[in-house]
């Protein structure tokens, strides 16, 4: 009853202020649900124009590189081309109006912010809702919310309340902490969600296997996300048998949106194609990928106007493939392998992807794990470990036959795993000098 009414209230007070929000979801729906119909290509035809007319006319960086409106004539960015010449690219139409600030704390090690105008946060709140109602969750439920909460984007107790939302810092989930967190799920009874980093996830997974929770079916979790990072197989198996809900992953970023989620027991990412323009390009070069080829994600926000990133390189990459319904097919990302910087490769050169790494986790009495490609035979494997532990020959003869004959494997026992600056915790991590070479896929 009370999220019901939270639900009226916000649909009511954005009807008061143009009824802006819904407009965007209308259209969100509609194209997402039509994506195959001439209407819908039109509509994503529209935006995608207009945003480049806007850019070329109101943006010093386009206006002066750029003379085309075919897309393929833009060239492509990434954070450190838009840092180097930052105010170029803030439309001079929006200089003096009111944007909103969106900041990344750097896992990558740079630190990032863009602005986003009005009707930009609008259509994200737009994509927010239809996302997140595709997963279960409705407008008005409860939001447990898992991230690294700091001084950009950390809520007031007054925002919280009003947003529904329970703040928990991913810097807290020692065994204490993660009972605290379920139990305070289960103290609210009316209908709610849980949206984390996939890491975090693994710390409940954790809980819930080690003092044999039993499923709790009927706890009013109507959703759960996972974002920010690779969601593991086992913890989506895990927490959907405990919830009894479907566990999905969801592909977005702080300067842009939500790009991709997958939609109920499908692996595949649906792309939101109402608002991005999503292309996958060659990892040497700047063009389309082959059929089956993993490639850089390569993102144009369609409604970012303060700030135009037309073909942003978001440094990760992924698969790009169709999914078929109702007889048609959809475009979708069939993999989403992290980024670029931490493409791990064998001995002899080959690409393998980084899920591979994950069957440690099938050995008992591993905490936390972290697997690094020190260069191009080396590789090094930091374990948080029980004392119970006593898989080190197994993992080594496993991870021999995965990386090759020349691969030389250092097994490092530590303490802890620690946490990124953004509150994330990388898994993979690539330092080999030579990780920009050209994939070859077996």
């Amino acid at each position: 009853m009370v999220n019901s009414i939270r639900r009226f209230l916000f649909w009511s007070f954005d009807y008061v202020k143009g009824n802006k929000v819904n407009a965007h979801y209308k259209e969100i729906n509609y194209i997402l649900e039509n994506l195959n119909t001439l209407k819908s290509k039109e509509m994503q035809e529209r935006n995608l124009e207009r945003l480049l007319q806007h850019a070329i006319k109101t943006t010093p960086y386009y206006r002066e590189d750029v003379d085309s409106l075919k897309i393929s004539d833009f060239p492509i960015l990434n954070k450190n081309k838009i840092v180097e010449q930052y105010d170029k690219f803030k439309s001079e139409e929006y200089l003096d109006q009111k944007n909103f600030s969106a900041y990344t704390s750097g896992s990558t090690g740079t630190p990032f912010k863009v602005y986003h105008n009005l009707n930009k946060k609008h259509r994200n709140l737009a994509d927010v809702i239809y996302f997140s109602k595709l997963s279960g969750f409705q407008l008005g439920d409860k939001l447990f919310y898992l991230r690294h909460w700091d001084q950009y984007n950390s809520k007031t107790r007054f925002q919280a309340w009003k947003q529904n939302i329970y703040m928990h810092p991913v810097s807290k989930l020692e065994e204490h902490d993660v009972k605290m967190f379920l139990n305070e799920i289960h103290k609210t009874k009316s209908g709610k969600g849980i949206l984390a980093y996939a890491s975090s996830l693994n710390e409940i997974r954790d809980y819930i296997l080690k003092y044999n929770l039993q499923p709790q079916k009927n706890s009013g979790i109507n959703s759960v996300i996972g974002m920010a990072e690779a969601l593991n197989g086992k913890t989506k198996t895990v927490l959907q048998e405990y919830f009894g809900v479907n566990v999905v992953s969801r592909y977005s970023n702080v300067e842009n949106g939500i790009i991709a989620q997958q939609v109920g027991e499908n692996s595949d990412f649906h792309i939101n194609w109402a608002s991005y323009y999503v292309e996958i390009l060659k990892l040497d070069r700047d063009e389309p990928v082959s059929e089956g080829e993993l490639g850089r994600i390569v993102v144009t926000d369609l409604f970012n106007y303060a700030m135009p990133m037309i073909r942003y390189d978001t440094g990760d990459i992924g698969l790009l493939g169709y999914e078929n319904k109702n007889s048609k097919q959809y475009p979708v990302l069939k993999k989403i392998e992290g980024r670029k910087l931490d493409m791990i490769f064998d001995s002899e050169g080959k690409h393998i992807s980084s899920y591979a790494v994950y069957h440690i986790l099938k050995y008992p009495n591993i905490k936390q794990y972290q697997f690094i490609q020190e260069d191009e035979i080396h590789y090094t494997f930091k374990l948080n470990v029980n004392p119970e532990f006593n898989s080190e020959t197994q993992i080594r003869q496993e991870f021999q036959e995965i990386l090759g004959s020349r691969a030389i494997i250092n097994i490092l026992y530590v303490d802890e795993i620690p946490l990124l600056s953004s509150g994330k915790r990388k898994f993979v991590i690539n330092k080999c000098s030579n990780s920009t070479k050209v994939l070859q896929e077996s």
